[in-house]
């Protein structure tokens, strides 16, 4: 193993940590600073390490589906110090070259899934509720009837998405469980789905309008458009301002 000095912190004990790793590893080894010759290996998911090159958060080298981020003595000594990281952990070490709205999403990649899912399962509400209350109100509101149905379809989709998200998706990360906090943050999920929905209507009408694109383009840029907005608003306005400041 080559030992890169721009890439190490040294600490008086003769300690050499990634910098990238210093916060995260100093409080983690303890007493194998005691040994004379040790790695310090992280194990990590394919996703990060595969996100950590692009990105370019440094280590020392791999070590059987790990990564080596420290060493004492010889970066090819035979003693293994293994260290297991949490969610917190992953974001303080992508916060070296991220802006912190990136840096979360990123070191949760499971919590983000879930979001998306629940999102797409919101499709699955509109849709549905709005045909019920198409078929069950149109001979009642005449030409109202599409406007109606749509509205509660999407409002159908915004509680069921808010509810799923509160007790899964978010449900460990510290969230005020009052009735004045969970209403607040649905009134915040409600403008950013407001936000998505009419960025994606723009795009939809706008691309084939200014630039003659097909229907199907402007839809699929509006939807890209939506979901980033949507990301940005709920994810992170919604729900995770209190772990980003």
């Amino acid at each position: 193993m080559v030992h890169y000095m721009e890439k190490c912190f040294e600490q008086s004990n003769g300690v050499c940590i990634a910098k990238p790793w210093l916060g995260v590893v100093q409080g983690k080894i303890g007493d194998v600073e005691l040994l004379e010759s040790f790695i310090i290996v992280v194990k990590l998911p394919l996703f990060h390490r595969l996100l950590m090159r692009i990105i370019g958060i440094e280590n020392l080298g791999f070590h059987r589906g790990g990564v080596i981020v420290g060493y004492k003595g010889s970066a090819l000594s035979s003693n293994v110090v293994l260290i297991d990281l949490s969610s917190e952990d992953l974001y303080r070490v992508y916060s070296e070259k991220l802006p912190r709205i990136l840096e979360l999403p990123l070191s949760e990649p499971l919590r983000v899934l879930s979001f998306i899912a629940i999102g797409a399962s919101g499709i699955l509400v509109n849709l549905a509720v709005a045909v019920f209350v198409y078929n069950g109100l149109k001979q009642y509101l005449g030409v109202l009837i599409n406007t109606v149905a749509s509205s509660m379809g999407f409002e159908a989709s915004v509680f069921s998405n808010f509810t799923l998200n509160e007790l899964i998706t978010f449900k460990d990360t510290g969230l005020e469980r009052t009735w004045v906090r969970v209403a607040h943050r649905l009134l915040k999920y409600h403008v950013a789905s407001i936000a998505s929905f009419a960025s994606q209507v723009s795009f939809a009408n706008a691309l084939p309008l200014l630039l003659g694109t097909p229907f199907w383009l402007g839809q699929l840029m509006g939807v890209i458009v939506g979901f980033i907005v949507n990301f940005i608003l709920g994810y992170i306005y919604t729900w995770s301002m209190h772990r980003v400041k």
